[in-house]
């Protein structure tokens, strides 16, 4: 668990809505989309030296595109970090997700579940933190394990 302030990140990807008590259904094959069409989007992605993308990030944000936590329906978006000033190509969705300071914490898809509880009901209150937006994934290109962080926005700047 650390603290990191992060700029605004620049994603594209493909975007879904649905109901957030339903996200295992519709997230998913967003997923499956990207990627089976990650080559549309190659050349705007950043990438690392070794050739592996920058970040690839399961974003959420609220129906009204405020970044604020799911009510109800909510919207997600699986998507690559690219420059901020890459257009989107037609069928492809792009976000800015705003400026915040995260407190990050590590989870695999099995703890992921638990992880956001405790963190929700624990370590943002022993932290005299709040959330203050949408909770964002990430997975680690780089990790051997496919490393999975959820971050969660405790001020926005």
């Amino acid at each position: 668990m650390k603290f990191v302030k992060r700029g605004p990140i620049t994603l594209i990807g493909r975007e879904g809505c649905g109901d957030g008590a339903r996200g295992g259904q519709w997230v998913p094959p967003l997923w499956r989309d990207l990627q089976m069409h990650m080559s549309e989007i190659a050349s705007l992605v950043l990438h690392e030296p070794d050739g592996k993308p920058s970040g690839i990030w399961g974003a959420m944000s609220d129906s009204g595109r405020r970044f604020l936590p799911w009510e109800g329906d909510g919207l997600y978006l699986a998507g690559c970090e690219v420059r901020p000033d890459a257009e989107a190509p037609e069928g492809w969705a792009k976000w800015v997700i705003p400026a915040f300071e995260y407190l990050v914490v590590d989870c695999t898809p099995q703890t992921y579940g638990a992880v956001f509880q405790n963190t929700l009901l624990h370590a943002l209150p022993e932290n005299n933190c709040e959330l203050a937006g949408a909770v964002q994934e990430y997975y680690d290109p780089q990790s051997p394990n496919g490393g999975m962080s959820l971050y969660f926005p405790v001020r926005r700047f």
